[in-house]
């Protein structure tokens, strides 16, 4: 298992800072994570900081995916900016994997580029056998990059999601059956 940082060819998938705030606040008030993640909307920058300082609180205690959330930031490796994150959480029994890439940054294969490497990184450090990942049935470009990862669809289903009952498609995540970037 590499130690983070993570890097891959265009990232460096690495624990948030304090200093993250600001750019994790505008990140998630663009129009796709206000449609898709509302519940990662933040009313303003000091919500945005309390949030932010619990997840990084969240590598220590409790600093396995399977008891709590474990989030990385998703950083462009040449600029240095930071376009997202991925992140780690248990739901029902396994732990589910989220993402999300800046709309200005989408395109480039970076998702499925974090997706792959950190569910790689995750399975090992916290010894999962397997991951899953829960969409919006109607958001095509995550379940076409959901595809790319190596995530199977497993069902469809109508469950609460990010605050009101929808349709939604699960996937699932084997370690070892994940399909390189882009394929």
């Amino acid at each position: 298992m590499h130690p983070l940082p993570l890097r891959t060819s265009s990232l460096v998938l690495r624990h948030f800072v304090p200093e993250d705030a600001p750019v994790v606040m505008s990140l998630n008030g663009e129009e796709t994570t206000r449609r898709w993640l509302p519940s990662h909307v933040y009313s303003d920058l000091a919500q945005a900081v309390v949030s932010l300082d619990y997840l990084i609180k969240c590598y220590s205690s409790p600093g396995d995916a399977k008891l709590g959330p474990y989030v990385l930031g998703v950083q462009h490796r040449e600029t240095a900016r930071l376009l997202g994150h991925v992140g780690f959480s248990p739901l029902a029994g396994d732990v589910e994997v989220s993402y999300a890439i800046a709309e200005g940054s989408r395109g480039r294969g970076y998702a499925t580029e974090a997706l792959v490497e950190a569910c790689i990184w995750a399975a090992g450090a916290f010894a999962l056998r397997r991951l899953i990942a829960v969409t919006a049935s109607a958001n095509m470009p995550s379940r076409r990059t959901l595809d790319r990862a190596g995530f199977v669809h497993s069902c469809d289903e109508a469950m609460r999601f990010q605050g009101s009952e929808q349709n939604v498609s699960r996937y699932v995540w084997c370690p070892g059956a994940a399909s390189a970037p882009g394929n």
